[in-house]
């Protein structure tokens, strides 16, 4: 009679494998606390009682919070890059690029504590370098040069992540300066004299009614366009 085959046993993960897989939980947990908290909340201290560990141990998943917050925004691409999804051949060049700057838009306005802290920064993660690939890619479909390509792929990414970030910055400052900088063109500038300040008063219900989203959209469709003319100048 046949012995029995010894039960399948799974291998155990490697400390490398597990050390990926803490820091992955930490990102997760930082992510959310900084959208609940804002910038504020961000703390190691924080982070280690919503995880329930010693904050001591998360300085040996990140060399310190500089690490943690880039690894964080890296983590915010990489839900943008999952809510754009794939690409589909026929789409138009433009039309995607319009999708990633709308993602960007809405990180900056669903995470503003963690876009104020790092849209000026560069993470090199995974989903930064899938990010530059796909934008750059993008550019490369409209029949640019490749140095052409770089230049918008550049005024594109610091244009969205500018403009995106600076709504992130002024949403994570307290609600009174808010008010007091939203109410500036009211309180300062409908109040100056007509003899001095003539284009200003004419023009001052346009500019307390436009808002920061229609400025933002302005400027991609700009970027858009002068890359579709100089692709079809290229051409000629």
């Amino acid at each position: 009679m046949a012995k029995d085959s010894a039960p399948a046993t799974t291998p155990r993960p490697s400390r490398r494998e597990r050390r990926g897989v803490q820091q992955e939980a930490a990102v997760a947990a930082a992510f959310e606390l900084a959208r609940r908290e804002g910038v504020g909340g961000l703390t190691m201290r924080r982070l280690g009682e919503a995880l329930n560990v010693d904050a001591s141990t998360l300085y040996r998943l990140f060399r310190d919070k500089d690490e943690l917050l880039l690894a964080v925004y890296d983590h915010a691409t990489a839900i943008e890059l999952d809510e754009i999804g794939e690409v589909n051949e026929d789409e138009h060049w433009q039309d995607t690029l319009r999708r990633i700057a709308d993602r960007i838009w809405a990180t900056a306005a669903h995470s503003p504590a963690i876009a104020a802290l790092t849209f000026a920064r560069t993470t090199g993660g995974p989903a930064e370098r899938r990010m530059v690939e796909l934008i750059l890619d993008t550019f490369s479909r409209s029949g640019l040069s490749r140095s052409a390509t770089v230049r918008y792929y550049r005024a594109f990414v610091d244009a969205a992540l500018g403009l995106a970030g600076q709504v992130a910055t002024l949403a994570t400052l307290d609600p009174e300066i808010q008010a007091k900088d939203a109410s500036s063109w009211t309180r300062i500038y409908a109040q100056l004299p007509d003899g001095e300040y003539p284009t200003a008063r004419a023009h001052i219900t346009e500019l307390t009614s436009i808002d920061r989203r229609a400025v933002f959209d302005v400027v991609i469709e700009a970027i858009l366009a002068a890359a579709e003319r100089e692709s079809r100048e290229s051409g000629l």
